[in-house]
Parts: C-alpha cells; structure tokens; sequence
C-alpha cells in the first residue's frame, strides 16, 4: 500500500502540472471505483492539491473536492500531451502508488478505474484488485468524512511528548499501532519496519512496555525514514519483487534498513560481527522484518 511518503511526492509532482488546468470530461470504467457525480467536476479547474495521511486531495472550483485513496493497488498516471509519436511517451509520465507495469504501458489498461480528460493531459486512476477509490463531492463534505475525521496525527505534526502521551498507555504490539491510522497516520508497513530498527525496538513489544527515551527514539526514527521517503520520492516495490520501471517511481527502496532483507545481514557493524540476520514473521497479518540481534 502507497504511505506517506509516496502519496506526498505524487502531490508535490502533480502540483506541477495539474494546477489551472480544467476537467473537461471524466470517464468512469468501473462504478464501483467512483463515488459521487462525475458532472459535478468537468469544466472545472484544479487550483491546487493537498494530502491528509494516505489520502490525496484535489480541490477544484466552486469548493469541489476529488479525493483519492489509493489504498492496496491504487495507482495515478499523469499523462501529458505527446507532441512526437518517436518519443516513448511514458517518459514524461508521473507516477505514484502501487507500482506495476502499467506505470509505463499503453493507457487506459485492463487496471484503469477513472479517466480525467483535461484540457491538457490525461490523469488515470488505476486499481488492479480495486479497494481504492475516487469520491467527487464538496469540499466540507470531504474534510469531514469520517476516515478523516478518525485519521491519528501525522508524526510530523506533533512533537516527542504528544507522541509519547498518544503511545505510552497503549496495550498493542508498537508495529500494529503505529500502522494504525486513528492512532498515528501515514505510516504504514515500509516505514514502521524501518523505524523500528532505526530506534532498535523489538515490533513485538506491546507499547506501555517500553520506555520514555525508547518512544522518543522511535519518534525521532519516524520522522528520519519518513523524510528519507519523501527525499527518494517513495519506495518502489511491490510486495516479493522489484519491477523495472525504467527509472519511474521511487527510489527510498535503495535504502530500506531491514523491510523486504530477510536473510540478509544486518546494516549495523556490531550485528553483522556477532552473525545478526534479518528475520521475517506475520504480525496483524503483514510481513514483519527485524534483527533479533539489536531489536530487543
């Protein structure tokens, strides 16, 4: 599933490109993938893109929102005006969410839910096994969903203390409450492993268990992976594999502490000299990576 750090950089790219530009018509593929009434949208143009914890928001005239969640496979493809059919137009695509190979194949594909025609470019929305979602509506409509309202603070938004007071009493492993979006939002699977073996803290370990300077640590940590996200434009990979999107996409995968490194050596010195091995397990039903040498 696309975290923070990969809905932020598609937001910081789309503000590039599709702020002044007007809808000129939308094409719904699958119904089940858009809520609301599309005709509310066209003619209307973008003046401007925001981001609430994994879900991206597009506002649009008249105080009209598109909001998008991209949940497990969804995915956005911005495709500009091809001016040479000798130019490999997936070039100039952008990209964000789920990675597959429709990140540089012919579009619409077999995995396209939602066309917005622009009166510059094409924005898809595409969604293989279809969780995610488009909801057109107003924009106080929007910011009052429910899945907004009960959305947890970002790390970024509260400092050592209020992230303490939020975690410290909790009776939950830390992995599972920290990829708990009413508690703490945005992080999910990639950078909660990642974190947790920055701050050296078993994923295991119920949170009142562990102590102030261990959660002010993980803090820190969060907001260290977390910027490191957002600096590689995301991580691309997908599930088992890595997909070759001839250098669309993210690159935080290149630096990843222990996420998808089973059997591999730890990155610390100390661990890799005393034998410390990336281990692997099943916790809240996602793959769970740590060394059992400095997380404890």
């Amino acid at each position: 599933m696309p975290e923070l750090p990969e809905i932020e950089t598609v937001k910081l790219q789309l503000q590039k490109v599709l702020i002044g530009k007007k809808i000129v018509s939308v094409s719904v593929r699958v119904r089940k993938s858009f809520q609301g009434d599309e005709k509310l949208i066209i003619g209307k143009k973008v003046l401007g893109i925001r981001r609430k914890a994994k879900l991206l928001l597009i506002n649009l005239q008249d105080d009209i929102t598109v909001a998008i969640h991209f949940k497990m496979t969804g995915q956005l493809v911005y495709q500009p005006e091809c001016k040479s059919e000798r130019v490999e137009e997936y070039k100039n695509r952008i990209v964000g969410g789920h990675p597959t190979g429709d990140f540089t194949g012919e579009l619409p594909s077999k995995h396209t839910r939602v066309i917005f025609y622009l009166d510059s470019g094409t924005l898809y929305f595409n969604d293989q096994r279809m969780f995610g979602w488009v909801r057109v509506d107003s924009t106080f409509n929007i910011d009052h969903l429910p899945f907004i309202r009960n959305l947890g603070p970002e790390p970024f938004d509260i400092n050592k203390n209020k992230f303490l007071k939020i975690l410290s009493k909790l009776k939950k492993p830390i992995k599972l409450a920290l990829m708990d979006q009413t508690i703490i939002s945005g992080v999910g699977n990639i950078y909660a492993n990642d974190a947790l073996w920055e701050a050296k803290i078993d994923p295991r370990v119920v949170c009142c268990k562990l102590s102030v300077v261990s959660l002010k640590k993980l803090h820190q940590a969060l907001i260290k992976v977390l910027s490191e996200g957002i600096k590689y434009g995301g991580a691309t990979a997908a599930d088992d594999k890595y997909i070759n999107l001839h250098g669309l996409g993210g690159h935080y995968q290149d630096h990843f502490r222990v996420y998808d490194r089973e059997g591999e050596e730890c990155r610390r010195p100390a661990c890799r000299q005393a034998g410390g091995i990336i281990h692997k397990y099943t916790l809240g039903g996602r793959g769970t990576y740590f060394c059992p040498k400095c997380q404890k």
